[in-house]
Parts: structure tokens; sequence; C-alpha cells
């Protein structure tokens, strides 16, 4: 993969995330409305939609191949090296 396919690769997987952490945030749960028979009460039920860690698990996933992307589009670039002890996969862990 070129550097330039990897940073249009970079932006689309963001604007992936934008749209899962909506999904996180506004449609788990679904709601609707439903008339009870020979009544005119409403009820409201809620029936979850997507599962929230399901969610974050995808956003994670997509962060990290972000992090791993830039990492090398910068490392084709870099001059200096700094020496910096960190595991990436557990700092960009998903909550459990």
């Amino acid at each position: 993969m070129t550097i330039n396919e990897a940073m249009v690769l970079i932006k689309v997987v963001r604007e992936r995330i934008q749209d899962l952490k909506q999904v996180r945030l506004s449609v788990v749960v679904k709601s609707r409305t439903r008339k009870m028979y020979g009544t005119e009460q409403e009820e409201e039920i809620n029936e979850p939609q997507y599962d929230a860690k399901a969610i974050d698990k995808k956003v994670t996933e997509l962060q990290n191949f972000i992090f791993q992307a830039d990492a090398k589009i910068k490392q084709s670039n870099a001059k200096t090296e700094i020496d910096i002890d960190v595991n990436v996969g557990n700092l960009l862990a998903p909550l459990d």
C-alpha cells in the first residue's frame, strides 16, 4: 500500500469511527410505541439494537488500525527515533 492510499484509508476509517460513535450514543436502544387493546393508553417499548461492547470493540479495532498506519507513515519520514516502551494493544484495548 502506498502512503497516499494509507492516508486516504485513514480518512475513511476516521469517518467510520465517527459513524459508529454516533450509533453507540444514540441507537443502542430503539423505542417504539404501541396501543394497548381496547384502551387509548400507549406503551413505550425499548428494544436493544446493538451490543454496546461490540460497537466499542469495532471502534477500538479501527483506532488501532489508524495508529498502526499513521505510525508507519511517520516512520517512513522519520529521521530521529525515540525509545519508548508501550504496549499499544493494552493502551487501546476495548472496555470489558
